[in-house]
């Protein structure tokens, strides 16, 4: 764009200069953030305090999403979290003989690439984008053998064609090999020796041949050989796993099954592998009940695991060791406890490695994987901890690959349901409080103090009733301490649900009758240095009992907002909402009453938005779903009704510009909304936002608690997913949305943040603070980006010389102007797509227009009579035209 840098004249006097500013458009992010840690289970409470946001609810661990699974040092166990996030579960992985691995389960993404259930992750640590197989089920089994890959499992089609749950591929191709036994039944298990490929599973034919659980195919052909050792069982009986030892001719099999090839053998069998013959003299039998999930074989040692009790009447919990050449069952002996079970084994070295569902392994804590000598059974001193179970391992010398139904790794305990995330460090506040079983619901930052408040009678040992103050840098009990109690020092049901900061008062809500020895029922206003109570002293219902409670306050200037279960305050009739002096404490007109208690209320500068239960009415108006916008200068709900689809609200919270509603719908009218949606703070329409938030593992939106931030949306639940990512019950979202004050020749940006300065969209040098000084003798367009906490946001600002416009700049021409029905736009040849925004001279928004190509005719007869600004944007830039408008 060419800037106005001359006047018609040198003599020429501007009588006006106007300025107005243009928002790029609300700053909110449809994707959520990734930084962030999450949490273990439910998220119940949300609260955002000068950079910090508190969770509480029913969750042990927080931590990083690490995705479905990871890559860990062989020796140390460190977890290397650059490899590609898997977001599904992972139920089988081998390495690709390359320094990578393939993996399978049930997934549909690995990091940004749409892959489903098969994927290949390279040895630097990226997808293999061009390898996409897509098999319509799980695979269950994967083996490499020179270039081909084996894959067996419950699918019928792979890589677009009919693959009835065996397959394989031509590793360097990776095209779909023409191989095509076909089973009736999933494939679990694969060998290959020589010519041939044994398999095992749950099907009763293959290769169109009947075949009980075990057959020897072609490997060129997938002709089932001749060789049939037949199994079965007393129920269902299938071959879970096997292992070839090619100098004795013998293949080992574990699954679960009573005979085989008429033998009587729990779970485990060994067989020639030329005849199919079971080997007479060798039984490994497992207890009855019990089941084989894999056997590993290294010399003379088979290691089994599975879940078992017991092999030939010897206790072995879920992993043992039997003789290859014997059956008998070794002295090596790693210890499980009864219903641990032991999903895959993986042997490097000598280490054997296995995964599956335990705490404890040779009576040392380890989590769902864990490693022990082949000789000894001594455990290793690789001990990484996913949060969740393990189906798959599988290792090089170097490094060791585990997957399963996990999405975090290493988390730090939480164990009450309290944390603490820093917004700077996207982590959790490195101190765990012991409540001893209590609930923190609510807090309050200033300077290097965490205020906390719920329902709590002791804070790391130290009795501190309810309320608490922390320093945030040492996570010490600060000696602060204004208990708040009901109806005695230890009455259990007493809380409290609300805090806010005013000047060195921090007011307080709940369920209390006493702060110390001062009666203070259901509120007050407390030091903040000293703890004592001051004499604001709004009492809340009778004043002598806790059975009225103000469960939410906001203060906006000198008033203090209050919502709850109440009657009365201080005298007054105010059912469930009242208005107080911050300064004297008395109640304020301000009278809207609900018919049902106020969970919530937060208040912009026109409304009072609340949450609660008005099936009977709140302002005078009936509100169904739970929330409304009352008027702060009179006693009225506005007209504000959101149609929430299927569901109701059960949180909102605001922003600088909009109000967000969370909770248990999939709607906002028409328009599809996930839990989760967003409204305009200046005229309450919805916005087009639909954030990636997904479902809870009943297919439903949950979101339970809001909070907000400068910069972000802070979103808690019950949920499984965001976008593809199995993030659980905690969530971000970026809704920086810079504003730019104009004062002189000097635009100030706000909020606090790193700020780079652009005029016509092309970077100012140096101006990275948060003013700039504009030219006013030119048309500008100004923009400002802002970047705090992980966020980024764009603000712009036009400047424009109103009175008069002079300009030789021939690239667009507008006309005619004055204007009355059409308008006409002749932009270069070279320009494109372009947008037209008409606006009013607030600078807001009046109409928009897409169009394409050289010559544009605009209508506007619907437009009143008066002066426009028309913003051309043309390829990325933007110019500005001011138009008036004739009828």
């Amino acid at each position: 764009m060419r800037s106005l840098r001359r006047l018609a004249k040198p003599c020429f006097i501007l009588l006006t200069i106007g300025l107005f500013s243009y928002s790029s458009g609300n700053a909110q992010s449809e994707i959520h953030r990734t930084e962030n840690w999450i949490t273990n289970s439910t998220v119940a409470k949300l609260e955002h305090s000068n950079g910090y946001t508190m969770l509480s609810g029913f969750f042990s661990t927080v931590g990083p999403y690490s995705g479905h699974g990871v890559i860990t040092d062989a020796t140390t166990g460190a977890v290397d979290l650059t490899i590609p996030k898997v977001h599904g579960d992972i139920y089988v992985s081998t390495p690709d003989g390359n320094g990578g691995w393939y993996i399978g389960g049930y997934f549909d993404a690995v990091d940004t690439v749409s892959v489903t259930n098969l994927a290949h992750i390279r040895a630097d640590k990226t997808v293999d984008r061009n390898w996409k197989p897509n098999p319509n089920n799980t695979p269950s089994e994967l083996t490499v053998s020179g270039n081909t890959l084996y894959v067996g499992g419950y699918f019928t089609n792979i890589s677009g064609q009919t693959r009835n749950r065996i397959a394989s591929f031509n590793i360097p191709t990776g095209n779909l090999n023409a191989w095509n036994p076909g089973a009736n039944g999933s494939v679990e298990s694969i060998e290959v020796f020589g010519s041939l490929v044994y398999a095992g599973g749950y099907f009763t034919t293959i290769g169109g041949q009947a075949r009980n659980g075990l057959a020897a195919l072609n490997a060129t052909t997938g002709v089932p050989a001749a060789w049939a050792p037949s199994i079965s069982g007393t129920f269902s009986s299938y071959v879970k796993a096997t292992a070839i030892d090619p100098v004795t001719n013998t293949i080992y099999i574990g699954g679960n099954f009573t005979t085989v090839g008429g033998l009587p053998r729990l779970n485990l069998a060994r067989l020639n592998l030329t005849t199919g013959t079971v080997t007479t003299f060798w039984a490994a039998n497992t207890n009855a009940t019990g089941y084989i999930e894999d056997i590993a074989l290294l010399g003379n040692s088979l290691f089994v695991g599975g879940s078992f009790t017991s092999i030939n009447g010897i206790t072995r919990n879920s992993i043992a060791a039997v003789s290859a050449v014997s059956g008998l069952v070794l002295t090596w002996n790693t210890t499980l406890t009864a219903f641990d079970f032991v999903q895959d084994l993986a042997i490097s070295g000598n280490t054997l490695y296995f995964a599956g569902f335990f705490d404890f392994v040779n009576g040392n804590i380890r989590t769902n994987v864990a490693a022990v000598d082949v000789t000894t059974a001594a455990l290793q001193p690789w001990a990484p901890i996913p949060n969740g179970s393990v189906r798959t391992i599988s290792g090089t010398s170097a490094n060791v690959f585990f997957g399963g139904d996990f999405n975090g790794m290493n988390w730090e305990q939480r164990s009450d349901g309290f944390a603490l995330f820093d917004d700077t460090t996207n982590e959790a506040w490195p101190f765990s409080l012991d409540l001893n079983g209590g609930s923190v619901y609510t807090i309050a930052v200033r300077d290097n103090t965490l205020y906390i408040g719920g329902q709590f009678q002791a804070v790391n040992k130290s009795v501190r009733r309810n309320l608490a103050a922390l320093d945030l840098t040492t996570g010490e009990v600060l000696p602060w301490n204004p208990s708040a109690f009901g109806l005695s020092p230890t009455d259990p049901d007493a809380y409290v649900l609300s805090m806010k900061i005013r000047d060195n008062l921090l007011y307080v809500g709940g369920k209390f009758l006493r702060i110390n020895a001062i009666t203070r029922p259901g509120l007050a206003a407390i030091d903040l240095n000293t703890g004592a109570v001051n004499n604001w002293n709004p009492v809340v219902g009778s004043g002598t009992n806790t059975s009225e409670v103000v469960n939410s306050i906001d203060i906006d200037n000198n008033t203090v907002y209050v919502g709850g279960s109440f009657i009365q305050i201080s005298g007054n009739t105010r059912p469930n909402l009242a208005a107080i002096d911050a300064t004297s404490g008395l109640v304020l007109p301000w009278n809207p009453t609900s018919s049902g208690p106020v969970q919530k209320i937060r208040v912009s500068q026109n409304a009072a938005y609340v949450l609660g239960v008005f099936d009977n009415g709140v302002g005078g108006q009936i509100r169904l779903n739970r929330v409304a916008a009352l008027n702060l200068t009179s006693n009225t709900a506005t007209p504000w009704n959101p149609d929430l689809r299927n569901g109701f609200a059960n949180d909102i919270t605001l922003s600088s510009s909009s109000v967000y509603v969370g909770g248990y719908f999939d709607g906002v009218g028409s328009q599809p909304r996930p839990g989760l949606a967003s409204f305009s703070l200046t005229n309450l329409t919805l916005d087009s936002w639909i954030p990636d938030v997904g479902s809870n593992s009943d297919g439903q939106y949950d979101i339970t608690t809001l909070s907000s931030s400068p910069y972000k949306l802070h979103v808690g639940g019950g949920f499984d997913l965001l976008g593809k990512e199995n993030r659980t019950n905690y969530g971000e979202y970026c809704v920086l949305s810079p504003t730019i004050t104009p004062t002189g020749s000097t635009l100030t940006a706000s909020p606090a943040g790193s700020y780079q300065w652009y005029q016509n969209d092309v970077p100012i040098n140096g101006a990275t603070s948060s003013t700039v000084d504009i030219n006013q003798l030119e048309y500008g367009v100004y923009a400002v980006e802002i970047s705090a906490n992980g966020c980024t946001g764009r603000a712009e600002f036009t400047y424009l010389i109103t009175e008069a416009e002079v300009s030789n700049d021939n690239e667009v021409k507008v006309y005619p102007n004055p204007v009355q029905g059409d308008l006409s736009v002749q932009i270069p040849s070279s320009a494109g797509a372009v947008n037209f925004t008409f606006m009013d001279m607030t600078g807001r928004s009046i109409k928009r227009i897409q169009g394409n190509g050289v010559e544009h005719q605009l209508s506007i007869r619907e437009l009143d009579s008066g002066p426009y600004l028309l913003v051309i944007e043309v390829q990325g830039k933007k110019r500005v035209r001011k138009i008036i408008k004739v009828n």
